[in-house]
């Protein structure tokens, strides 16, 4: 047990130092977030105090389910900015944490495969290659998911790792249940889009169990017979307890905000009307036709079809791929429900990132086959495809990310300076933000303003018109602060005719309009 923890440890601090090494951590570089990356800094301000009991922002006007990723965050920018100084800035700890958390899903994935293959000969060398190869397809599809703290990034890995839990539980193993419970954890608390499409994932996997074990006529893999119940009562307590934990601050949302985030969520679905299945299906469709990907999965199950050597499909080796097929129909059943009922515009493919995990892992699927039709997995085999997808790893994710001009605003500290000089005669600015123009240029730099604020322990204005979630339910001016406040200003990315006065702070105009009554 202590040999296997420790591997698994060493696994994911190796790959964490991986990606330090390779990728855009920005340990160095001074770093004044702005933009949607502020807005999660003035959430995990609040973590670091354990005050945090919802996630992070949704653009149409609720917080999603729970702070489990943005705890992670926190400790991140706890660790290795405030206690070790191994990093510049706030912000590059948190960059840090995503890679750790990174390094932690792929050698979680990898030791939840070599248990899945333990009956085939050298199943740790082909779980090392299976996994290897899907880490060098998600490099290809999805760089950013390896350190991009964008939240659409985040999901990727922990909703792989659900995935091939997924195929465990397909399989009736019971040693991927605390891997299913942890990352079905994140996905609750990250997104309120995956409590439903977990739930269609699950009940997928129940009735593919359920199939496979009347099949084959066995009981004890089968997961909702009493056998397979009673000789692992202990794992499937431990796994329960642990998604109860991750759902406590929804819980305790609910109760002190009755009806809670749940009705909240549900009046946004049935804001919208559901989209067509054959919108949906489209949809989905777009995350396995990215370019030179559909090429690459095309030639995949070719090559296969070409060497497939039917000797070689014993059960030990076709189950865990069985499995793992009917994990990813699952999974895109559940996405296209996600998009039937949860998505309001379809044309917003970020929302659906996570969803590259299935096609990323369809066509691992087939190169392993492929392999596996060629070539015996031994340790040689494994080493020359971890060489080769470390290399090609390494260059893709060496690219800056595609929202890098989020990561720093260098005027960002004079602009704090400034406004803490607007409102000379104490108290707190209230600022009227100017909806009507350059809105996208605008709130990004003002939450990068609060952010940088709050972290210097005083925020010095409050948002009275125009006030948005992005910037925190704190942001919001009470009546208080409005009659305490001497100055009062509308803020805008353009200039306004007609008005004079204006202050102009990183690139913002800050025009007085009257003083408090």
């Amino acid at each position: 047990m202590l040999k296997r923890l420790a591997a698994f440890v060493i696994s994911a601090l190796c790959v964490w130092l991986f990606i330090i090494v390779f990728g855009q951590t920005f340990a160095s570089a001074q770093l004044h977030e702005v933009g949607d990356f502020a807005a999660n800094s003035l959430l995990i301000d609040d973590a670091k105090h354990l005050k945090l009991l919802v996630g992070h922002y949704s653009r149409v006007g609720f917080n999603h389910p729970g702070p489990a990723l943005l705890y992670a965050l926190a400790a991140g920018e706890i660790v290795f900015f405030d206690l070790t100084h191994a990093v510049a800035s706030p912000f590059s700890g948190q960059i840090l944490a995503v890679a750790l958390l990174s390094g932690f899903w792929i050698a979680a994935i990898g030791t939840l495969l070599i248990r899945m293959q333990q009956a085939t000969r050298g199943a740790t060398a082909a779980a090392v290659v299976t996994t290897a190869i899907f880490v060098g397809v998600t490099a290809y599809l999805n760089f950013q998911a390896f350190a991009g703290p964008w939240f659409p990034h985040l999901y990727y890995f922990a909703f792989a790792a659900f995935t091939v839990s997924v195929a465990a539980l397909i399989m009736g193993r019971a040693d991927g249940l605390l891997l299913l419970a942890v990352s079905l954890g994140f996905l609750l608390n990250g997104h309120a889009s995956f409590l439903g499409m977990t739930a269609v994932m699950l009940a997928c996997a129940l009735i593919a169990n359920t199939w496979i074990s009347v099949g084959s006529g066995s009981n004890e893999t089968r997961v909702l017979s009493r056998h397979f119940l009673a000789g692992n009562v202990r794992t499937i307590a431990v796994a329960l307890a642990i998604v109860v934990l991750f759902l406590i601050p929804l819980a305790i949302q609910t109760i002190l905000h009755f009806p809670g985030p749940l009705a909240e969520f549900a009046a946004f679905s049935r804001a919208h009307p559901a989209n067509r299945l054959v919108d949906a299906a489209r949809f989905a469709g777009l995350f396995w036709s990215n370019g030179l990907f559909g090429i690459l999965l095309g030639a995949a199950a070719c090559a296969v079809l070409v060497t497939n050597d039917p000797a070689r499909d014993n059960e030990s080796r076709v189950a865990p791929e069985r499995a793992l097929s009917l994990a990813l129909a699952s999974a895109t059943v559940a996405f296209v429900f996600y998009a039937v009922f949860g998505v309001d515009d379809l044309s917003l493919t970020y929302v659906g990132i996570f969803y590259y995990v299935v096609p990323a892992l369809a066509l691992t699927l087939l190169v392993k086959r492929f392999l596996d039709n060629v070539t015996v997995a031994t340790l040689p085999v494994a080493v020359i495809v971890c060489v080769i997808v470390a290399a090609f790893t390494a260059v893709r994710i060496h690219q800056p990310p595609e929202n890098v001009s989020q990561y720093d605003d260098p005027r960002i500290p004079a602009a704090y300076s400034t406004i803490r000089n607007l409102e000379a005669g104490g108290g707190v600015a209230v600022f009227d933000l100017d909806g009507s123009a350059d809105w996208e240029r605008l709130w990004p730099i003002v939450v990068g303003i609060e952010a940088y604020a709050k972290r210097q322990g005083s925020v010095p204005f409050c948002i009275a018109q125009h006030w948005q979630l992005v910037f925190t339910r704190a942001a919001r001016c009470t009546p208080d602060e409005m009659r305490g406040a001497h100055r009062r200003f509308l803020v805008s990315a353009v200039p306004k005719e007609g008005m004079a006065g204006a202050v102009n702070v990183a690139g913002l105009y800050f025009y007085p309009r009257e003083f408090a009554q």
